[in-house]
């Protein structure tokens, strides 16, 4: 199988082996290749003069471990199902990989449908969401606070110039979370709009001071994102929504919150569950860039295992001083001092779990106490937030 980047001509076939392998759902799967589907982020593989694997490349800029890292959205990953189990899906992904690298796309991520699919070529969860679902005569027994003198509810906002200044001042404590230029934000609130759904915006006189993306159908609340300035604003904001829920007919919440902030206090009746999957596509690149904590020195082998991307394979040496840090290739002689897979290591970049947890249950894992507390140091644990879909 050739694999490349798609091209006008390989455009039927493409939307064919998408409608066989994901169906096609109307009206989005004509909005998604109308408005984010790109030719040169498409990577297919053709068979026989035909598209028979796909994979969207959907670019995006991250903020990790303190600085802004380009990375590639998985979207629409597919294979022709008469060929399933032939071993192309691995070689797309890998091919992909490897394309990714050479453009210096360093990081990558994807919202799984089969996890045990991903798993083994090295990614794994990284973001997770807090799932609400209730009556909504429950949650509006939990909000008895009203809502603070003063405010404005506007129940379907046109602008999104107030939640981008709302979303920058909300994230920046938090960790992972996608750059929003202005043409992010008008593809966002598109999709939602297009989806049937609202933009609620609340002011204090003139200031916004919290956002909310829902949407009422069905006697259902469904509340896609929610931003707030602080707790007195998400207070007001829900009890505003879910009055106007009420006068609305709707007689349930469903809320999938990825900031697991503090609904889960005024919402007992949740869940955590996982979310994206994520992988470094070059460690070397990586973990070259990023900054280390002030202070902390260390020079170690690390055996690492990657079973798609060859160039981050085998063993390296890993040197930390002043703030800064190199990995470099090594021999392969005695025993490292550290050894891991891929997946762990993307795990620990992304920081969603406290590395002595995620090395307490790490399959491959070789590392003595000192090593475990090193890497505990290089990355302590992070407060992600995403909640985009591609």
């Amino acid at each position: 199988m050739e694999y490349r980047f798609c091209r006008d001509a390989d455009y039927p076939a493409l939307r064919r082996l998408w409608g066989q392998c994901f169906g096609e759902e109307e009206p989005w799967t004509s909005w998604y290749f109308s408005h984010h589907y790109k030719a040169e982020h498409t990577w297919v593989g053709i068979k026989e003069g035909t598209v028979a694997a796909q994979a969207h490349l959907l670019p995006h800029r991250l903020y990790l471990r303190g600085a802004w890292r380009d990375a590639a959205y998985f979207v629409g990953v597919c294979v022709d199902e008469a060929l399933r189990g032939s071993g192309y899906g691995r070689d797309i992904m890998s091919t992909a990989l490897a394309e990714l690298r050479r453009s210096g796309v360093n990081i990558s991520i994807l919202q799984p449908r089969w996890p045990e699919f991903y798993r083994p070529l090295g990614w794994d969860f990284c973001y997770s969401r807090r799932f609400y679902h209730l009556p909504l005569a429950v949650a509006e027994v939990l909000q008895e606070t009203p809502p603070a003198f003063g405010l404005t509810w506007i129940a379907d906002a046109d602008e999104f110039g107030e939640l981008a200044a709302l979303y920058a001042d909300f994230v920046k404590p938090r960790h992972g979370y996608v750059d929003r230029r202005p043409d992010d934000w008008r593809r966002m609130l598109a999709d939602h709009r297009g989806d049937g759904g609202r933009v609620g915006l609340l002011l204090n006189r003139t200031q916004p001071v919290g956002y909310v993306l829902y949407k009422m159908a069905d006697e259902l609340l469904r509340v896609r994102e929610m931003v707030w300035r602080d707790q007195t604003g998400l207070d007001s904001l829900w009890q505003l929504l879910l009055e106007q829920a009420r006068n609305n007919g709707a007689n349930r919440l469903e809320w999938e919150d990825p900031s697991e902030d503090s609904g889960a206090a005024q919402f007992a009746a949740s869940h955590s569950e996982p979310f994206l999957m994520g992988r470094l596509t070059d460690c070397q690149a990586v973990l070259t860039a990023m900054d280390y904590p002030a202070g902390l020195k260390a020079d170690l082998t690390v055996e690492l295992v990657d079973p798609i991307a060859p160039w981050n394979n085998g063993r390296f040496r890993w040197q930390i001083g002043q703030g800064a840090g190199n990995w470099s290739a090594a021999e392969s002689v005695g025993e490292p001092d550290l050894a891991l897979n891929v997946a762990l290591l993307s795990q620990l970049y992304f920081g969603q779990r406290p590395a002595k947890e995620l090395l307490k249950v790490a399959e491959g894992l070789r590392a003595g106490e000192r090593q475990r507390d090193l890497l505990a140091a290089i990355f302590p644990a992070c407060r992600n937030f995403i909640s985009e879909y591609f």
